[in-house]
Parts: structure tokens; C-alpha cells; sequence
């Protein structure tokens, strides 16, 4: 993780371990992927309950069963830490040239997303 952007945040302690552990664990899967937090947690405007939206930047194809690991994973951390990670999964070629370039998001992540 980028440990200097993170200390401004207002993360708990179990919200960086369940970071922590759904970067590990796609990293084991998907070697090379990103991370970029973003929405108000990024923005320091969250809530005590308000949810941890993450870019998952992949450097291949998002199949749907990628897809469906991915967001298994992230359930499970947040069964176990309490956490409440929500992921927005895309290849990184989609995100860079594709249609989602041109979504409204993508410049609020590009602005204001914090890599992990």
C-alpha cells in the first residue's frame, strides 16, 4: 500500500488489514493488478460506515468467472474483518482506452483515487 497517502485517511485498523489481505490475495491470482481507492474514504468525507470503493485495475481480460473470484474474495474479508469493501473490477486496457474511459467515474478516480 502507499503508506503516506494512507495515514491521512481515517481507515481503521480493520478496514488497512482487509485492504491488505484483498490486494494479496487478487495479487496471487492476477500478478500485476492496481488498486486505487477512491470515493469518501479516499476523499476523508466517510463515514465510520461507509463502504471502501476500489478500483481493481487487471492487466488482462475480466472473464466473468475473474469476475465472480474477485468479489467472492472481497465478501469473505468483509465477513471476517467487518469491513465493507465494495470493488469495481476492469481490465486495465478498458479502463485506459476502452468505454469506461469516458465515464463520469473515471475522471473522479483519476482526480481524486488514491493507488494502493
Amino acid at each position: 500500500m502507499n503508506p503516506g497517502k494512507l495515514a491521512k485517511l481515517r481507515l481503521s485498523p480493520q478496514e488497512n488489514k482487509a485492504l491488505s489481505l484483498l490486494m494479496d490475495e487478487v495479487r496471487k491470482i492476477v500478478p500485476g493488478a492496481g488498486f486505487i481507492l477512491f470515493g469518501s474514504k479516499a476523499t476523508g468525507t466517510g463515514e465510520e460506515e461507509s463502504d471502501l470503493d476500489l478500483l481493481v485495475e487487471l492487466p488482462i481480460a475480466v472473464s466473468e468467472d475473474l469476475r465472480r473470484c474477485i468479489i467472492h474474495l472481497a465478501f469473505e474479508i468483509n465477513l471476517v474483518y467487518g469491513s465493507n469493501i465494495s470493488v469495481l473490477i476492469v481490465s486495465r486496457d478498458d479502463w485506459e482506452n476502452g468505454l469506461l474511459a469516458a465515464l463520469p467515474i473515471h475522471v473522479e478516480i483519476d482526480k481524486e483515487g488514491i493507488p494502493l
